[in-house]
């Protein structure tokens, strides 16, 4: 098994693994919409395993087109990252450019393109989780009043 297709199979175990979240509507907070990107990576991984193009487009553009982050939450997060989230925002549009090259690729049923961005597209969430995910999720499970009080306001 090449190495790519372990990381591919490893990755999906790992994900498969997680809990999922049953959400919909229009106010899905950013743990709820990356719980739905995961879902969607799962979604690539499995259509990839089984050379199902049509599931790997979906889940690619899944990611592509997820939900947007609610502006309180938004608010949280610039606050926190402050000269970071340029930074955070660029990792975020990595993302959704190799998701639209997966679909692409998908589309044009080219299995080694779509896994090539499927795996870059992993490193960079990874990237982006090693970064920000501690610190958001921290700022993010705080009461919004706790905040209020800590900047003094």
């Amino acid at each position: 098994m090449s190495n790519n297709r372990y990381f591919a199979v490893l990755v999906m175990l790992c994900l498969s693994l997680a809990p999922e979240v049953a959400s919909s509507g229009d106010d899905l907070t950013l743990k709820e919409i990356m719980q739905g990107l995961r879902d969607d990576f799962v979604r690539i991984g499995d259509g990839l395993l089984h050379d199902n193009f049509e599931q790997v487009a979906e889940g690619a553009l899944g990611i592509a087109e997820h939900p947007r982050i609610p502006p309180d939450q938004v608010k949280r997060v610039a606050t926190e990252l402050g000269e970071e989230m340029p930074g955070f925002k660029l990792m975020d549009k990595h993302v959704h450019d190799l998701s639209l090259q997966v679909k692409a690729a998908a589309d044009a049923s080219d299995r080694d393109t779509a896994l090539r961005s499927y795996l870059a597209m992993m490193k960079g969430c990874m990237a982006c989780h090693v970064n920000y995910k501690e610190r958001i999720a921290a700022i993010l499970s705080e009461p919004e009043s706790a905040l209020s009080e800590d900047s003094g306001n």
